[in-house]
């Protein structure tokens, strides 16, 4: 994949031709001893919440639209050649390998070692890094009049995690002037993620020349020319992930990435969604899929739905807890699916679709167990009423984003009628014995939000 890019081709400011960025560099040659914590575990193929580090880099990237990468490796290059292969594989892009035998020297040497390979402005980003997309999208949307490279930094310092280990930037006017760990004047953090031309390596080399083997050393000469911009990242997160601390840091981040509060229903999200998220955080050490939960969730419901044909107020207590936890578990195929990067088009239709089978298995269960001690014709009319209402509730709100191009809105009577809630009213009635009239109930407001719906698509 290519992504377009503002920058210019030469100086000439009545000239504006665009190029493109195809590549991506990945340095990940360093050891990474102070976040290891076995001894021969590689730093780039450290898990965080069930993806290595390097994975999540690539996928940001892959986010931001860009699929061919050049990695540079250092430290025992033969399992890292390995690993590289297999995540090429696994999340189709491109991946050439380049191995830097002076990567102890720093790492400017090992951008210096792909200078044969680029020919063309490309990306630098750091193996250890995590970045949102947009913060990449942004800078591969600048335009400049010149043939400048850019820095993506910072400049909310007061918030930086680990400001004593950062590299501080200082720019004016949109150039840098001044880049280090060390600066006591800055007003910017490099967040590590870079748009340059390959006038960086002569820079590079011109830094090694007088004893400097860092990137910043490089980036410190281009700055001296004048041709090193900043590009401020807004709000945008970003962090180093080098310590212990700035994992659990990443961990935390991530985790409440999964959340979908302008989604969720009141029950999902101030019940359900708290304890799933907890339960996707250790299902994300495992291999288990968004499609295994989906079926284990479904599997919990049909559970419970058999049991409410049982007699007794104990089966019915048994099968309103069973139903409730196939709520909370239903939302861990989704949570998962964004921690891992493993969703899909076919994993939220086959969600969707086991949903109405688990609700028509829940109605079909309870009327029958009701019908059981009540043996009336009106029973199973109700219990039909009610069934129809929760599935006109989802292909109400399935048409109407087809018909209009976006979602109905979500005001409070169709939150109410979200399948969180339902089921939790569901569960309240098993545990005071009366699941039919809880079903009843919230039959009714299901119909009040197909109603509602229309009355919303009529105005539209």
């Amino acid at each position: 994949m290519e992504a377009a890019v503002g920058i210019e081709s030469g100086k000439d400011k009545g000239s504006r031709q665009r190029l493109t960025v195809r590549k991506v560099v990945i340095l990940a040659a360093g050891r990474g001893s102070r976040l290891r914590e076995r001894k021969n575990e590689l730093k780039p193929m450290r898990r965080v919440l069930g993806l290595p580090l390097l994975e999540r880099v690539v996928l940001a990237c892959k986010a931001a639209g860009l699929s061919d990468f050049l990695v540079v490796t250092g430290y025992k290059p033969k399992p890292m050649r390995s690993f590289l292969a297999r995540l090429a594989r696994k999340r189709s892009v491109d991946i050439d390998v380049v191995e830097n035998p002076d990567w102890e020297k720093g790492n400017g040497t090992s951008l210096l070692a792909c200078c044969r390979k680029l020919t063309e402005p490309f990306v630098l980003v750091m193996g250890d890094h995590l970045f949102e997309p947009e913060l990449l999208a942004g800078l591969l949307r600048v335009d400049s009049e010149d043939d400048s490279c850019f820095l993506a930094i910072d400049r909310r310092t007061e918030r930086v995690f680990d400001l004593r280990g950062a590299t501080k930037v200082a720019s004016r006017s949109g150039c840098i002037t001044a880049i280090g760990k060390d600066l006591e004047s800055y007003n910017g953090i490099d967040t590590g993620v870079f748009l340059l031309t390959p006038a960086i390596f002569q820079a590079l080399a011109k830094a090694q020349a007088k004893g400097g083997y860092g990137l910043s050393d490089g980036i410190a000469e281009l700055a001296a020319e004048g041709r090193m911009q900043a590009y401020d990242i807004g709000e945008r997160f970003w962090l180093d992930v080098d310590t212990p601390r700035s994992l659990r840091e990443a961990k935390r981040h991530l985790a409440r990435q999964v959340d979908k509060p302008s989604e969720d229903g009141f029950i999902a999200r101030y019940l359900n969604r708290p304890l799933s998220i907890r339960l996707s955080l250790l299902l994300a050490h495992t291999p288990v899929t968004p499609n295994t939960i989906t079926l284990i969730s479904f599997t919990i419901a049909l559970l419970g739905a058999w049991l409410f044909t049982r007699q007794g107020y104990l089966p019915v207590l048994f099968a309103g807890v069973l139903i409730q936890g196939s709520s909370i578990i239903d939302g861990c195929d989704g949570e998962i699916a964004r921690l891992k990067a493993l969703g899909s088009r076919f994993g939220a239709f086959f969600d969707t679709l086991l949903d109405r089978y688990a609700d028509l298995a829940i109605a079909t269960g309870i009327t029958y167990g009701f019908w059981l001690t009540h043996p009336e014709f009106w029973v199973w009319l109700a219990g039909i009423g009610a069934l129809s209402g929760f599935l006109l509730t989802s292909y109400a709100k399935k048409e109407y984003q087809l018909r209009f191009q976006k979602p109905p809105p979500l005001s409070f009577l169709p939150r109410l009628a979200k399948r969180d809630l339902r089921l939790f009213v569901i569960f309240l009635g098993a545990v005071v014995g009366q699941p039919f009239f809880a079903m009843l109930g919230v039959g009714v407001i299901s119909h009040l939000a197909v109603f509602w719906i229309l009355v919303r698509g009529r105005r539209n």
